[in-house]
């Protein structure tokens, strides 16, 4: 009985370690969403290390098309002393309320 407890949580184990490796801390799945109803954002300056990290979840040509689509973001972006073209990542909650944008 020991061993098939021992063997089923490890089983279990293993999963949630493999489902904790694929995880990203960016969902751009759910921010991409998020940007179809927002009406503003958050746009904070990362350097260009963290940039190159950012592009690797997001296509940064698509989310800056698709912020160009929203005038409220456009305009919340300029707002905040920032430019379209310095948008190179996005974040946002499970829901989108919030939304972050990152900008080098």
């Amino acid at each position: 009985m020991r061993f098939i407890k021992s063997i089923a949580l490890a089983a279990v184990l293993a999963t949630s370690a493999a489902g904790i490796a694929q995880a990203s801390p960016f969902d751009a799945n759910v921010s991409f969403d998020a940007l179809n109803d927002a009406y503003f954002a958050t746009v904070l300056k990362v350097n260009p290390s963290e940039a190159r990290s950012l592009a690797v979840d997001v296509d940064v040509s698509s989310l800056q098309n698709q912020i160009k689509n929203n005038p409220f973001l456009a305009r919340t972006i300029t707002d905040q002393g920032f430019t379209l073209d310095q948008i190179v990542g996005i974040d946002s909650d499970a829901n989108g309320a919030a939304v972050t944008l990152y900008a080098l």
